[in-house]
């Protein structure tokens, strides 16, 4: 134990250079994927709008996969399967232009015509889509805001600074809630910035420990929305609601770690390894709860799957940001102080 503190003594600015290069790499990964698609994910049905068929049969997805390539081009398919492992039904999904065609070329690879007795359909309107998902987007980028100003509220001291802040968030949600949308996109996102700005600034010249916390929570959800697109996961509305409760995941060992190294009676080394055993041990704990409810429910393609999922990989980047970023920015602020 000695000497891997003696090791971290000296080289813990050196490790912050890891998820600096991982954090840049998956900024610049989304910034390409953006140019490619338009948008920073992949999404499904619920958010484009579109139409999902499910039917009752054997037929493996595979061949019928093979089949409706023919004559449509974007399409995915779903197998929903029993504890056992057995097929029960498949689930195709594709856009609104091609409703027609998919359920014309199902009835013909599977020789009878579709009825609400043999099968179901579910259309979602692409507007109505739309409008949901910049909602659910509005609503992660306020919750981050306001996690950061509360994170702030904690660890600063200064009254004026505390007020700035929490008078800028509610300027903030505001413009969000009713011009964020309406006026030009460029003009948006130039005021977007500048508030973003206004709250760093304060974040980095009042209080680094509140903005080492904020600047893990940010990496945290940047790194697994990247990996998310790299796998090919398409979100859906379930997949942005585990993003919301990501945001909470990603501070609760950031809070337990500042406040153990600001108000420490021992030394940093110590305060900061009792909070690793702490931290480590709960982060631990709902990894292995989730994964196991993952393995239980994974076979019957239920939204859960992707909300557990997505917590997953957002759980093991927090594990890689709370206790290098975080850990070491702390570690460095509370030396130099």
């Amino acid at each position: 134990m000695q000497n891997f503190e003696n090791w971290h003594d000296k080289n813990y600015k050196k490790i912050l250079i890891l998820p600096a290069i991982v954090l840049t790499l998956s900024i610049l990964y989304l910034a390409f994927f953006y140019i490619q698609t338009g948008d920073i994910i992949n999404k499904d049905v619920t958010l484009t709008g579109g139409t999902s068929i499910t039917i009752l049969t054997q037929i493996t997805a595979q061949e019928l996969e093979s089949h409706l390539s023919n004559t449509i081009k974007d399409f995915e398919i779903k197998t929903i399967s029993d504890n056992t492992g057995g097929q029960l039904e498949l689930i195709i999904t594709t856009k609104d232009q091609d409703t027609a065609a998919l359920k014309s070329s199902l009835e013909e690879f599977l020789g009878y015509s579709l009825t609400s007795e043999n099968s179901s359909t579910e259309t979602t309107s692409a507007s109505l889509s739309q409008d949901f998902y910049k909602q659910l987007i509005m609503a992660v980028i306020l919750a981050f805001f306001w996690m950061s100003a509360v994170v702030f509220l904690i660890f600063s001291k200064g009254k004026r600074a505390k007020f700035q802040v929490i008078i800028l968030n509610i300027l903030f949600g505001f413009f969000l809630g009713n011009f964020f949308l309406k006026i030009n996109p460029i003009i948006s996102a130039i005021i977007f910035l500048i508030f973003t700005t206004a709250l760093i600034r304060i974040y980095i010249k009042k209080s680094i420990p509140s903005f080492a916390v904020i600047l893990s929570a940010f990496a945290n959800i940047v790194m697994t929305l990247a990996l998310v697109n790299i796998i090919g996961i398409k979100l859906s509305t379930a997949g942005i609601v585990a993003f919301l409760m990501l945001i909470g995941y990603s501070v609760d060992t950031d809070i337990l770690l500042t406040t153990r190294l600001l108000r420490r009676k021992e030394s940093v080394n110590k305060a900061l390894f009792g909070a690793f055993k702490t931290g480590t041990t709960m982060t631990i704990t709902s990894i292995i709860a989730i994964t196991t409810a993952l393995i239980a429910i994974y076979s019957f393609e239920s939204v859960l799957n992707q909300i557990f999922t997505i917590l997953l990989i957002g759980l093991g980047f927090d594990l890689f940001n709370t206790w290098i970023t975080n850990a070491s920015i702390i570690k460095w602020y509370v030396r130099n102080k």
